[in-house]
């Protein structure tokens, strides 16, 4: 392939992943309708950590409110079913065009993973203030989450197409979406930090991927600082990770691409 030809390429790439992003303001009232339910949870779950987790002193509870906010927006937007079927949808006729499937999915994952926190973040910079968090330490989280959110996105980019390659090969497979989210909202520390747990199951949720989704992330953006971690342990341990997804998800489309001319098409 000519630099041309590759730099042709990731135009592509990045033109489409910049329209799905786009995408996601398409219909500005019926997302925030679609959201609306969540600054309810962000205040519910801290008033029940204040009732219960307060006594830790981890967290304040204005830095506890921003938290779950921000844990609540990653999970919100991580592998959403919606996504996972318009890609393995356009499985049959990537066959027939010059571009990769594997690629142009990934990237409009990824764009619509941008896109909806970009939306969902937006709420909660409305109702922060209303929900007893200090709004200048909202923006500051805020900012440092901007540092983190394309990263994270392409961990997100690379899981939602796992289970869309997953469901290619294997036809049914969103039976284990829910499965699946509901064990990283437990293990990720969505409803709860885990730097309030105690040990021996911090220590171990803690070296679980969950934990370097949700829980760190979260941490970074309302402490400055990655839990019993540094930046570049975090990026090492999330770029192991992605190292994984891809090749798997290399494999499994193979595999998918021969299974599927040996059906016929």
């Amino acid at each position: 392939m000519s630099i041309s030809v590759a730099l042709e390429s990731v135009r592509f790439h990045g033109r489409h992943g910049w329209f799905n992003l786009r995408e996601q303001f398409s219909d500005i009232p019926s997302g925030l309708a679609a959201n609306a339910m969540i600054p309810f949870f962000v205040w519910l779950l801290s008033q029940v950590w204040d009732r219960f987790n307060s006594h830790q002193g981890n967290f304040t509870f204005k830095e506890i409110v921003l938290y779950i906010g921000i844990t609540e927006l990653l999970f919100m937007t991580f592998v959403r079913a919606p996504s996972v079927s318009r890609a393995s949808g356009d499985f049959t006729l990537s066959l027939a065009r010059p571009r990769s499937w594997l690629i142009t999915s990934f990237s409009g994952m990824v764009g619509r993973s941008l896109g909806g926190r970009f939306l969902m973040l937006f709420i909660l910079l409305l109702t922060f203030p209303l929900l007893g968090a200090s709004l200048p330490d909202a923006a500051v989280a805020v900012l440092r989450l901007f540092l983190l959110l394309p990263w994270l996105a392409v961990l997100q980019g690379l899981f939602a197409l796992f289970f869309a390659v997953a469901q290619v090969l294997w036809h049914q497979t969103n039976y284990f979406l829910l499965p699946f989210g509901k064990i990283f909202l437990v293990l990720g520390g969505v409803w709860g930090p885990i730097a309030d747990f105690s040990d021996p199951w911090r220590h171990w949720l803690l070296l679980l991927p969950p934990s370097d989704l949700f829980f760190q992330p979260a941490y970074f953006c309302v402490k400055g600082s990655f839990y019993q971690s540094t930046a570049i342990g975090w990026f090492l341990r999330t770029g192991g990770l992605a190292l994984v997804l891809a090749g798997i998800n290399v494999y499994f489309f193979r595999t998918a691409r021969r299974r599927h001319q040996a059906y016929g098409g």
